[in-house]
């Protein structure tokens, strides 16, 4: 059986040059990064970009072959 694959993601808003908004979701594992107007597309950009990587670098599943998820969050105080 295949091991399951995971990663770390930090997402954040970014305003462009235009002025517009987009979230942008990054790989903290593999520095792959994509962005959307929405964080759940950020997010299918971004496991596309991943899928697009292994596709051309198989060897960079190595990164992503954990026993168990990490969470990467923010608190304010």
């Amino acid at each position: 059986m295949e091991k399951k694959l995971s990663c770390s993601i930090e997402i954040h808003e970014e305003e462009l040059s235009d002025g517009k908004k987009v979230f942008v979701a990054d790989c903290i594992e593999l520095g792959v990064s994509d962005f959307g107007d929405t964080i759940n597309e950020a997010l299918e950009n971004l496991k596309e970009a991943i899928k697009l990587l292994l596709e051309e670098i198989p060897e960079k599943k190595e990164l992503l072959e954990k026993e168990g998820p990490i969470f990467v969050s923010r608190i304010f105080l």
